[in-house]
């Protein structure tokens, strides 16, 4: 009779089995996931984002990227090469191109220009490879004081206004080699200013340069401030002093 029991058991035990569709019907429960993938795009982090690390380097590789020949960088203002050395993209940072120092002196008259003027030779870089045939700015020049390495500058001599005289690369990321002669702003004292800033070692010279107007072959200037609109000043290649040809008509 024990043995009797004990399969009847045995037989008993595999009753349970009707709970395994149960279980195959438990993934389809589980399915609707689909809350939870929208959740992955609308609980995105809302705080302040951050560069990448790669992005970091990059834009301060940026600060120290020189000109096709190894020229030093030109920035528009102390305030951008300082965001940039820190990893970061500064807002007054121009979009259009970018300058490089190749040079500064003293030249003779020469051609139609009349008098002695100071000449700053650059490398120009055309960022979106607009036709350009002029770029009007000011410029300002500084020299390093202190020790090897010294971040800290003093301004030479008041900003001077000068044109870029093109025209410039169409394509985009092609360089021009230009020069622009400084406009005179103190008959008495730009000869000696200008003697002070050629004769800085280049090494420690440091220029600045804002653009204001960029000029096109078509006689029309574009400006932040007002857009684009025509020319409003001529554009001269002797640093507008007398004796210099307007390349615009």
């Amino acid at each position: 009779m024990a043995l009797l029991a004990a399969g009847c058991n045995k037989k008993e035990a595999p009753a349970p089995a009707p709970k395994s569709p149960q279980a195959s019907v438990a993934p389809h429960r589980s399915a609707p996931a689909a809350p939870s993938e929208r959740r992955e795009y609308t609980d995105m982090p809302s705080g302040t984002q951050t560069y990448s690390h790669t992005t970091e380097e990059a834009i301060a590789a940026e600060a120290l990227r020189g000109g096709p020949r190894g020229e030093p960088r030109i920035f528009e203002s102390p305030e951008e090469i300082a965001e940039l050395s820190r990893g970061r993209s500064p807002k007054t940072m121009n979009a259009q191109f970018r300058y490089y120092l190749a040079g500064v002196a003293v030249v003779q008259p020469q051609g139609e220009c009349k008098r002695p003027l100071l000449a700053v030779k650059l490398a120009v870089e055309n960022l979106h490879g607009t036709p350009t045939s002029a770029i009007y700015g000011e410029f300002t020049f500084t020299q390093v004081v202190g020790g090897d390495g010294s971040a800290l500058t003093e301004t030479v001599a008041v900003p001077y206004h000068a044109d870029i005289i093109g025209p410039f690369s169409n394509k985009q990321g092609g360089f021009v080699y230009a020069t622009a002669y400084l406009e005179q702003s103190d008959a008495l004292h730009d000869d000696e200013r200008w003697a002070q800033i050629a004769g800085i070692s280049p090494q420690r010279l440091k220029v600045w340069f804002r653009p204001e107007a960029f000029y096109y072959a078509d006689n029309t200037q574009y400006a932040v401030r007002t857009g684009k609109v025509p020319a409003q000043r001529e554009v001269m290649t002797c640093g507008g002093s007398e004796g210099g040809r307007p390349i615009l008509k």
